[in-house]
């Protein structure tokens, strides 16, 4: 177990936090070796060339340029042509075959490295620590030309290692991934295999229309001094089948938006220490618009969490999220945990949780503590049987006094047993319990 975690006094709503370390310095030429500890084994070089391959052609310093590339590889469509490394790859009609050859750390502002759709890659470790980019001017990683996302299937390790290696001290970023299918080979592949890893100081990263599957993380992220890891965005993505979480972060993140994404199906063992997301604190925060489908189901029943969130937050937004599961569920099956859970002080503060919709979750919908002045409201549970339910509840342990929480205009769903609020000295307006048939017409309507 984490050393963070030895004061747990209700084991089954937390989460340990997974061993993260070092994979050791890092090249920012395209496949670097060695994913982090505790596995240190290198990662697989990508398919060889078939020949040397010379560098890219060389451009005026500074110049923002457009390569594309193509590769057919396992997983690719019918019909993929392979490019060539002897291509200047500056159009579609020459596409280069891979990243060979490509310092990523030293490509200029604005460079886009486009890969074909319906085209597939074997692809290694890939660092990139690039000072050049920016949020305005990012390296982007995107798609081209027609039909199925291009697949960058990753065998072993770290897909996309962003700043570069444990150790990073750089305060980079500026990197957009858009429109493609990064695949990892399932529970082979172990709790050490990422497809992105935001390594300790990285800032400005994009995530749009990517689909993240069959990792044991689908994100992993470990902060590190001074800058730590800021303003992330993950947005129109699906992250499904990822064998411990879909997005894990050892400590603190700040200025993350996750939006209008799909996570279904992680947590394959439903162990109660894993989840969809995972986060270990941070500030001003945002989870929005997202579902969350049969997470941590073993047979087709949640036994393990959604959302948590531990440690120290100020500025926490969940809102207008879905979490869904067929059947009922598990008592330690969580929807949204804001709770203490680790050896280090803890406290949850501006935190605002409305417009969710929970659906055959365990025994809380939304559960904290140590979180004073918590806003919970126009939020609806709904379960298909009897049972016992608390809409918004403590349970734990209080470092920090729960001082006039808010909880209105919650709808409880529930054919009979349940409550809204367990939480001391709540503020309570407009909130509704529907039992027996009302449970499952008007506005407990799935």
């Amino acid at each position: 177990m984490h050393p963070r975690l030895s004061k747990l006094s209700w084991a089954f709503l937390a989460v340990a936090c997974v061993a993260c370390g070092g994979g050791g310095e890092s090249d920012s030429s395209a496949p670097i070796g060695g994913a982090p500890p505790p596995s240190p084994a290198p990662a697989p070089a990508p398919s060889p060339a078939p020949g040397p391959a010379p560098a890219p052609s060389p451009v005026p310093p500074g110049t923002a340029v457009t390569y594309y590339f193509s590769d057919c590889q396992t997983g690719a469509s019918a019909g993929c042509v392979q490019g060539s490394n002897a291509n200047a790859g500056t159009s579609p009609s020459s596409p280069k075959q891979n990243l060979s050859g490509f310092n990523l750390s030293a490509l200029p502002a604005g460079t886009q490295l486009l890969f074909a759709r319906g085209g597939a890659w074997n692809l290694g470790q890939v660092g990139v620590n690039n000072r050049n980019t920016t949020a305005a001017n990012p390296l982007v990683f995107a798609d081209y030309g027609s039909g199925a996302l291009p697949v960058l299937r990753v065998s072993s390790g770290v897909g996309f290692a962003l700043g570069g290696g444990w150790g990073n001290t750089d305060n980079d970023g500026g990197y957009t991934f858009r429109n493609l299918n990064l695949r990892g080979v399932g529970a082979s592949g172990g709790n050490t295999h990422w497809a992105f890893w935001l390594v300790q100081n990285v800032r400005d990263v994009v995530i749009d229309g990517v689909v993240i599957e069959d990792f044991g993380f689908g994100i992993e992220s470990n902060e590190g001094s001074q800058y730590g890891v800021r303003n992330i965005t993950v947005r129109n993505s699906t992250i499904r089948r990822n064998g411990s979480m879909g997005w894990h972060a050892t400590g603190l993140i700040h200025g993350v938006l996750a939006e209008n994404n799909v996570f279904e199906g992680n947590n394959a063992s439903g162990s109660f220490m894993n989840h969809a997301i995972y986060w270990g604190g941070g500030n001003g925060n945002v989870i929005r618009n997202n579902q969350f489908l049969r997470n941590s189901e073993v047979n087709g029943v949640c036994q393990g969490g959604n959302i948590t969130m531990h440690g120290v937050i100020d500025g926490l937004v969940i809102e207008n999220n879905t979490i869904e599961h067929a059947n009922p569920a598990a008592d330690t099956c969580g929807g949204y945990n804001i709770t203490a859970g680790y050896s280090t002080a803890e406290s949850f503060r501006n935190v605002v949780v409305r417009g969710n919709t929970t659906i055959n979750v365990g025994i809380g919908a939304v559960i904290a503590n140590s979180a004073p002045g918590i806003v919970i409201e126009r939020n609806r549970s709904i379960l298909s049987t009897a049972r016992g339910h608390t809409l918004a509840m403590t349970y734990g342990e209080n470092e920090v006094p729960m001082t006039s929480p808010v909880v209105r205009d919650n709808v409880l769903c529930i054919v009979s047993g349940g409550s809204i609020t367990n939480l001391p000295g709540a503020i309570l307006s407009g909130n509704t319990v529907r039992t027996g048939a009302d449970s499952t017409t008007g506005v407990c309507a799935r």
